[in-house]
């Protein structure tokens, strides 16, 4: 019978052997392959539920009596009154304080004087803007309150506010936006579960409250606020070239499975870490939060010009994407397409209403840290040190290509490391906290290539006896990681099963066909990554990618997954890299990060230097400041050294170095290569010198910042809660600190 089975002819047998050979291989791949990550349930991370805002559908509420402006009261806590015109669904809400009345649009003695016409003085007229499109096109036309055939029906929603359900018959289209009245002034949310798409019109986005405290043309003093960098003001007063008009940017960035890339494409401007903005009329001002759905959704501001006549800033939320659909698989060419299916992220705004001497940037940022820390997402606040914390960034090496292969190219062993260490404890250096990168077994850094720690640095042993003696000096050691992006020569993970799916469902791919892997996969990675490093004595994790600079989806469709689903994973891992080591750093720390850490590396401090924004601020650290340790750019990478150290004293950071033992030059032609000074002998006398100054500020290091104001052109003064005040002069190069407790 066997006889039978086995081919007799010669070619066949070879033939078969060969179909024997690349079934295994197959099966072989198959098995590598397969899932073998550790479980969410291993780390005990639960999987995301989203538990979606509810909608009303009881009673209909009809306006009783109206004041002369045709306003009738919905709600009153004893701080603020709501109010709502029936027929245009316009709202006001009054501040009982101080009498003030906050309107979501310019009235009607306002807009008598306004020069645009047509759809544009509509907008001026609603309390939002939607763009919608027909299923199979992407043109986008905009619907309003004024559009014809469009009814609204109110539902009181308790004692607190009013739904209005928006219907647009001939579009067939529907959806809800809630007004509620709060202890800090109004809170406005687009249910998702409301919207109703019954024909073949697609919700494209909804502009909420475009022009809520709009001001008009230089009528008063003030400014808006944009969340650019650490904060972004753009003043009523000044004169800008026409070609910078508006400012409309995503929240986090763009997404990443959303952009195209290519290999020339580099950041061009600071993204958006945070979900505020705000604007100052004279003694009253709002700081506005994204509370919900920033994921999909961009901060709008305008001045006087094309539009209207008035400085307004809102958030424009998107439920649908335009991209480019590629006609074939065999060129490049695509078509514009919008995706059919919408997003179901529920969008919810904060108003927090303010006024006398919290009516500015500082009284915003710490209105922002009200929220933050009532909310609970902000961590503990930090233990008072006698000495400030230098965090010292060291470098072992990388892999440069030579000779036709690769080879690593030491720049500092764990011995070296141990040697530069102490010699900044003698010098005089009281308080450092040490992160080592470039120790992957592979040489590079977007990899999961990591283990064993390479020997050329001193290997596992090295690393053991690097930590030990640092523990000895009372010295906390973390190692960088990198989480998103993977080169794809140096990873286990594969681009077409692993990586994310863009939303034309292809993969996504960066510079030198690099992808992001997707998220829930990373994370379960990690579990392997954090028990090595357990059985080291590292103290945590710094990651330079991933959690804290980098969100994105995943339109794989057997496993997508939203930008919000992302930032969920990534608050887990860091909770439990916290739970298993001790301590976790990341790199920019975006607002969604910052209960969850203990160091942000490259916080934001400088501008995207656009032409419409007039001034810098310290926002975002006089919201954090005393509750997160964070550095700005490396004291030896600096672009302009003296005016960016002077940055760092004024905004509260700590000093920060990355060094080598050897010279730079070995890092040429590595992933490291940008860093183009750093040996350590070099550096030293100046770290300490440096060292000294920002110790002048150890007793402020856990305080909040009560107060930051410009006294003079290039001078700023920074305060904090025990009175000590810190003014930096970037005419004369120097800084100064008096007041305050005394060490």
């Amino acid at each position: 019978m066997a006889r039978r089975l086995w081919p007799t002819s010669r070619k066949y047998r070879l033939l078969l052997i060969l179909a024997i050979v690349i079934a295994i291989v197959v099966i072989a791949i198959l098995y590598t392959r397969r899932d073998r990550l550790p479980s969410f349930k291993e780390m005990g991370i639960e999987y995301r539920t989203k538990i979606s805002a509810p909608v009303l559908d009881n009673g209909e509420w009809h306006a009783g009596k109206v004041d002369a402006e045709g306003f009738a009261q919905v709600a009153d806590n004893g701080q603020f009154t709501l109010l709502i015109e029936p027929k245009s669904s316009q709202i006001a809400v009054v501040d009982k304080k101080t009498g003030y009345l906050w309107r979501s649009n310019p009235s009607k003695e306002q807009l008598s004087g306004e020069t645009v016409k047509g759809a544009l003085l509509e907008n001026l007229q609603s309390p939002f803007i939607m763009e919608h499109v027909v299923e199979g096109q992407i043109r986008r036309t905009m619907l309003n309150t004024l559009t014809k055939d469009m009814t609204v029906a109110y539902t009181l929603i308790d004692k607190v506010g009013i739904q209005a359900t928006y219907t647009f018959k001939k579009q067939q289209l529907s959806f809800a936006i809630q007004y509620k009245i709060t202890s800090s002034g109004l809170e406005v949310g687009i249910p998702s579960e409301g919207i109703r798409e019954t024909g073949d019109n697609w919700i494209y986005s909804i502009n909420l409250l475009p022009y809520f405290g709009a001001v008009p043309s230089k009528s008063e003093s003030g400014y808006l606020f944009v969340p650019d960098g650490p904060g972004g003001l753009i003043y009523y007063d000044r004169v800008r070239p026409k070609v910078s008009s508006s400012y409309e940017f995503p929240i986090y960035g763009d997404d990443p499975a959303q952009t195209n890339y290519d290999e020339d494409m580099s950041v061009i401007r600071e993204q958006i870490a945070y979900p505020v903005f705000g604007l100052k009329r004279g003694n009253q001002a709002f700081a506005a939060i994204v509370k919900e759905g920033p994921y999909t959704a961009k901060i709008k501001a305008a001045i006087p010009g094309t539009n209207s006549n008035y400085h307004s800033i809102s958030v424009n939320f998107n439920y649908r994407e335009e991209y480019g659909r590629k006609v074939s698989g065999l060129t490049q060419e695509s078509v514009k397409s919008i995706r059919k299916a919408r997003s179901q992220e529920d969008h919810l705004v904060e108003y927090r209403l303010l006024s006398g001497d919290q009516s500015d940037y500082v009284g915003m940022a710490h209105s922002y840290r009200e929220y933050l820390a009532s909310s609970d997402q902000l961590g503990q606040q930090l233990k008072a040190t006698d000495h400030m914390p230098l965090m010292l960034s060291i470098v072992g090496g990388g892999n440069k290509p030579q000779f036709g292969r690769n080879s690593y190219e030491t720049a500092t062993t764990f011995k070296q490391a141990e040697e530069m260490v102490d010699g900044l404890l003698e010098a005089g250096v009281a308080h450092i906290n040490v992160t080592f990168q470039g120790w992957q077994n592979s040489g590079h850094t977007y990899t999961d290539e990591r283990f064993p720690i390479v020997s050329s640095i001193g290997g596992v042993a090295g690393a053991k006896d690097f930590v030990q003696s640092m523990h000895d000096k009372g010295i906390k050691v973390m190692l960088d990681d990198y989480m998103a992006w993977k080169s794809a020569s140096q990873s286990s993970f594969y681009k077409k099963t692993d990586g994310i799916r863009g939303i034309d469902s292809t993969s996504v791919s960066g510079q030198g066909g690099s992808f992001i892997v997707n998220t829930m996969k990373a994370v379960r990675e990690q579990k392997g990554v954090i028990d090595t490093l357990k059985k080291i004595g590292i103290d945590g994790i710094h990651y330079v990618d991933g959690p804290g600079n980098v969100t994105f989806s995943d339109y794989n469709p057997k496993a997508s997954l939203t930008r919000s689903d992302t930032v969920y994973y990534y608050q887990q891992l860091l909770d439990y890299v916290q739970q298993q080591l001790g301590s976790v750093g990341i790199t920019r720390g975006e607002q969604y990060s910052l209960k969850h850490v203990d160091y942000i590396e490259g916080f934001p401090y400088s501008s995207s230097q656009d032409l419409m924004i007039d001034e810098t601020v310290p926002f975002y650290p006089i919201a954090v400041h005393g509750t997160v340790a964070y550095t700005t750019v490396p004291g030896n990478m600096r672009d302009i050294y003296e005016d960016e150290f002077l940055k760092a004293i004024e905004y509260g950071a700590v000093p920060f170095f990355k060094l080598t033992y050897s010279e730079s030059r070995v890092l040429k032609r590595t992933d490291f290569q940008s860093i183009y000074s750093s040996q350590y002998a070099i550096w030293k006398d100046r770290i300490v010198e440096e060292y000294k100054k920002f110790d002048q500020l150890a007793t402020v290091y856990h305080q909040n910042i009560t107060k930051h104001e410009k006294l003079g052109e290039k001078i700023y003064a920074t305060t904090y809660e025990d009175g000590t005040k810190v003014t930096v002069n970037y005419n004369t190069k120097q800084f100064s600190v008096e007041g305050g407790a005394k060490r």
